[in-house]
Order: C-alpha cells, then sequence, then structure tokens
C-alpha cells in the first residue's frame, strides 16, 4: 500500500473534496457515479420482511460483486434477518437504503456477541484481510450480534449508520486506515457503542451453526478517523454500568494514530475509555461535546512511554456526575489541553486529574465545580496558563 493510494482513499470522502474539484461522497456512491456495477440483495434471494433468514443470500450478492472486480452490493428498505454474519469482500461496498434498512441477527444462547456483518480475510495475517471496502447508508437493530465488525481489514469506510440496538458494540474495529463518519449511534449497545480493538479474543463471527474466530495475532487498530457523529447510546446490560461503559473504548494493547472531531458523546458513564496496561500513540480530539455522567475522559495507567494526545475544544455539561472529575488522564508523555470549557456538579475531586506525565501544557481552560481541587498533577511535569479554575477550594494543586 503505497502513502498515496492512502491519501486517496482518505480523500474521496473528505468534506474538503469539493473545494478541490472532486465530489464529496461516500465509496459507494462514487462507485456507482463511476459505472461500477449494482448487485440488489433481492435479485439473490434476500427478503425484508424481518423473518426470511438472509445471510447466505447477502453473501451471494457481494460474491457476484467481487467477481465482477467490485461493486456495490443494495439493500432496499425492509428489514433483513442475518442468520449468519456475511463477509464483505475487497473493493465491494455495502449500501442501504438509509435508516428505513434496518439490519438484524439471531444468534443461539451462548453465541450472543458473534459479528453481525464482517468481511474476508478473517485468518490473514495483521492488515491483509479485505481492503477498500465500506458500509453505509443503514440501520443496526441487533440485540443478539455486534454490529460491525472490522477483522485485519485496510482502508475501510463506515458512514450513515444509524444505531438502534446490539449486544456489546455498533463498530469494533481491527484494522488500518478506517474512516468512520455520520454515525447515529444513539439507541442502547451493551458495553461500549465505539470499541477500538485488538485480536487477541471475541471479534467472532457466525457461520449458522457456530462461532469462528479470526486468526488471533494480536492485530491492533492503526490510523483510525472518527468525525461527525453522534453518540449517545446508554450502555449496560440491564442496569449493568461495567467499567469500560463508554461511549467510545481503547480496548486493544499496543496502536498509534487516531483522530476525533465534531463529536456528541453521552449516555454511556464515560466518553473516552482506555483500559490500563494498553499503549496508545498519537491521539487527536478536537470539538467533542460530552455529557457522559462518569467523565469526558478516563484514560487509565498504561504501559510507559505512551507518545502525544492533544485535546481541543472539549465542552463537558453533563446533567450529573458520578466521579467528581471530568478529565482523568494517566501516563502520557506530551499532552496538550487547550480551548475547553468543563462543569462538573455536585462534589468536585478534580475537575482535571493528571499523572505521571511528562511535557504536560494546559492552557486556555474555563472549569467550574464545587470544592475539590481545580487541576490536580501527580508526579506531572506541566506548564499551567490563562485558565479560568471557579468554585474549588484548590485551583491548582501537585
Amino acid at each position: 500500500m503505497t502513502s498515496q493510494s492512502r491519501r486517496n482513499f482518505l480523500m474521496a470522502s473528505a468534506p474538503g473534496a469539493a473545494a478541490l474539484g472532486m465530489v464529496a461522497t461516500t465509496p459507494a456512491q462514487a462507485a456507482l457515479a463511476a459505472g461500477a456495477g449494482a448487485f440488489d440483495v433481492t435479485d439473490h434471494g434476500a427478503a425484508g420482511d424481518g423473518a426470511t433468514p438472509c445471510g447466505d443470500a447477502f453473501q451471494r450478492a457481494i460474491d457476484a460483486a467481487e467477481a465482477a472486480g467490485g461493486g456495490v452490493v443494495r439493500i432496499p428498505p425492509g428489514t433483513y434477518l442475518l442468520d449468519k454474519t456475511p463477509f464483505i469482500a475487497s473493493r465491494v461496498h455495502l449500501m442501504g437504503s438509509g435508516a428505513a434498512t434496518v439490519l438484524r441477527g439471531t444468534r443461539p444462547e451462548g453465541a450472543e456477541g458473534a459479528a453481525l456483518i464482517s468481511n474476508k480475510g478473517q485468518q490473514a495475517p495483521r492488515y491483509d484481510g479485505a481492503h477498500d471496502w465500506s458500509i453505509s447508508h443503514l440501520a443496526i437493530d441487533s440485540p443478539q450480534t455486534n454490529g460491525i465488525v472490522i477483522t485485519h481489514a485496510a482502508r475501510v469506510y463506515v458512514g450513515f449508520i444509524y444505531g438502534i440496538d446490539v449486544y456489546n458494540h455498533f463498530v469494533d474495529t481491527v484494522g488500518r486506515d478506517i474512516l468512520c463518519e455520520n454515525l447515529f449511534l444513539t439507541g442502547r449497545s451493551g458495553t461500549s457503542s465505539f470499541q477500538i480493538d485488538s485480536i487477541h479474543g471475541a471479534q467472532t463471527t457466525w457461520d449458522g451453526e457456530q462461532a469462528v474466530a479470526p486468526l488471533r495475532d494480536g492485530t491492533d487498530t492503526e490510523d483510525l478517523i472518527l468525525r461527525n457523529s453522534i453518540i449517545t447510546a446508554v450502555a449496560g446490560h440491564e442496569g449493568d454500568r461495567p467499567q469500560h461503559d463508554a461511549s467510545i473504548h481503547f480496548h486493544g494493547s499496543e496502536a498509534k494514530g487516531f483522530s476525533f472531531s465534531d463529536l456528541i458523546l453521552g449516555g454511556a458513564a464515560t466518553g473516552f475509555y482506555q483500559d490500563g496496561n494498553t499503549l496508545y500513540h498519537d491521539i487527536q480530539i478536537n470539538n467533542v461535546r460530552s455529557t457522559n455522567p462518569g467523565r469526558a475522559i478516563w484514560f487509565n495507567p498504561g504501559r510507559t512511554g505512551q507518545r502525544n494526545l492533544m485535546i481541543r475544544g472539549l465542552q463537558y455539561a453533563p446533567e450529573s456526575n458520578e466521579a467528581g472529575k471530568s478529565i482523568e488522564i494517566h501516563g502520557r508523555d506530551g499532552l496538550i489541553l487547550s480551548d475547553s470549557q468543563l462543569e462538573v456538579p455536585g462534589e468536585c475531586v478534580a475537575a482535571i486529574e493528571i499523572a505521571a506525565s511528562q511535557r504536560v501544557s494546559i492552557h486556555g481552560v474555563q472549569a467550574r465545580g464545587k470544592g475539590g481541587v481545580g487541576i490536580q498533577l501527580t508526579e506531572s511535569d506541566a506548564e499551567v496558563h490563562a485558565c479560568h479554575l471557579d468554585g474549588f477550594d484548590t485551583d491548582t494543586a501537585q
């Protein structure tokens, strides 16, 4: 994969493409405009009646598009029951008719969570699975399955997805060069609505009889963009709110290259949550509004040497706050927090808590709380300037 091909993929649906003389569109729409073949799932036996098993029909349509060298698989309005996981092939684009196209999966007891839909190349190493594929313009209402599971894939587009209900995650990623935009995940998810993963466990698919695991070689997610989305799904099974009850969950092992911009987060306890003992480099978070009642950002202690985290334009305004904190970050080398507004309703512990971090710059932050500490710095090398802190017992503590 060349650098030029990666740039071309991301530019194909960039919001500024029109200014460059290109049409801003999804890969499926661009393929149709370029004359790619269209393959309707109903021509291959699918019925959108919510009762007819459609897994095989979807796969036949995908395989026909693949045999033609690529194309667009159309899904008309209706509710389609996927009794097994279809696998999207390279250069194939699955496109529904917006929220009127609903995908739902069935899984027996004990196999809940196996993917609703995934991609070919499950046993390929690293990022050698299906590439240059997309899925867009459809709704997921599938409480027995996970949603879109990206596995060993490269150059993937996910857009205009409406999240109604899902077993754990609406989107679960293990791949490289992934662009996700215009996601409306506003219903219910079992744990985190959007999960950034690695292949150590889970990520199973369903062949109609049993769950099938991909090659578990530890591949992580790298170079991912998530933008222009609303992720406010309530998380947790029957009132259980696990620690990784988050809108966006870093659940992998070691990865780099993430850009999050223009998001509204809520519903789950935490906006961004990173597991402990993980290693994530080069994260940008820009223009995000969070109403998550736990924290907007909670990055647990990871392995040493996590490089570069930039947070700009964060607005945190929950109705209530369970932890007395808005941001908690551990173990960063190179952290910038700027131009943000934070409200901590109720009793405050520390509006911002930074621990075991180096080269920290906090500037242009307005924070309001009741009691506690505005900015708590523990074993951290930090510069704090041009901040307005109101209502705290102590503005800055080290």
